[in-house]
């Protein structure tokens, strides 16, 4: 939002996979409510947008996927995992309801037999639902993310593992059986699908201890790059990709292969640096390129 203004509008014109034009908007103001619009008509989820619109953002603070917590990678997972298969929006919400039940219920400091079969075979049943749409996503996205990767940096070492949140090789049942006492204490389910992460190690060592700002970058570029790639080859979509100051930590043969992969998933990129001659001749030459320059919030043509 602009300084002196109340809210700021964004809105877009695209065709959905049938090649039926679609407008999208949303309107956010100061006070953080905001309105979501489709075809003129307001939606109560940004879910359904969303999917009409993948996007993917790489920029200077993507290393926070590797050195931040669990919910970053929990959220590129899940993103991909929503695009995947339809099912997975609906299931994420039922465990989401049925962890806030049951988390209510653990603040009281005890539960009984009765409470607890409202909501744990359902929390159960949602949670290895989950993991299986998790799993077989990563399953698809592992060999495309170490594909990529090979181009952009050797890294022979690297592995990509996978935590469900609970212990594995073990029913999701026992768990919350084994830890309900802790559970009680604590006021919180500590084992489950909203624990989940992606695990990235070097050696045996966390790869957030191991790699450098520029490795750590170029590992996330792969991981962005191949969740693009899967759903292009998968699903038949294009994702729009949001590349803010590429050249930040990388220099020109990495970022000219940066490019080149960029093009060859043949999508919409959008790209900025800061000087004007930081991304000369990384393109493809086959590629249109059209470049803006943007000074005091306006845009004009190079």
């Amino acid at each position: 939002i602009a300084q002196n203004q109340s809210d700021c509008l964004l809105f877009a014109k695209l065709k959905n996979q049938q090649g039926v034009p679609v407008a999208l908007g949303m309107n956010r103001r100061l006070d953080g409510d905001h309105t979501i619009r489709l075809n003129g008509e307001s939606l109560t989820s940004t879910a359904e947008l969303a999917s009409l619109l993948p996007v993917q953002l790489i920029d200077p603070s993507s290393a926070s996927l590797i050195e931040g917590g669990p919910s970053l990678r929990r959220q590129y997972l899940d993103w991909g995992v929503y695009h995947h298969n339809a099912a997975f929006f609906g299931l994420w919400k039922q465990a989401q309801r049925l962890l806030k039940q049951r988390n209510s219920a653990l603040k009281c400091g005890t539960m009984s037999a009765s409470v607890r079969a409202s909501f744990d075979p359902g929390l159960v049943q949602v949670a290895e639902q989950i993991n299986g749409l998790r799993e077989a996503y990563l399953k698809l996205l592992e060999p495309m993310f170490f594909e990529l990767l090979a181009g952009l940096v050797d890294l022979p070492d690297l592995k990509l593992g996978y935590y469900c949140g609970w212990t594995t090789n073990r029913a999701y049942s026992d768990i919350l059986d084994e830890t309900l006492e802790r559970d009680l204490h604590l006021g919180y389910t500590q084992r489950g699908p909203q624990r989940a992460d992606i695990k990235l190690t070097l050696n045996g060592f966390s790869a957030a201890e191991r790699l450098s700002r520029g490795h750590q970058k170029l590992v996330v570029v792969a991981l962005k790059l191949a969740q693009g790639k899967l759903l292009s080859e998968i699903q038949g979509r294009k994702c729009v990709f949001l590349v803010d100051d590429l050249a930040a930590e990388l220099d020109w043969a990495h970022r000219r292969e940066i490019c080149r992969q960029l093009a060859e998933l043949n999508t919409q990129v959008f790209v900025t640096s800061v000087g004007p001659n930081e991304l000369t001749d990384c393109w493809p030459e086959d590629i249109q390129v059209k470049m803006f320059h943007v000074k005091h919030g306006q845009v004009s043509p190079n």
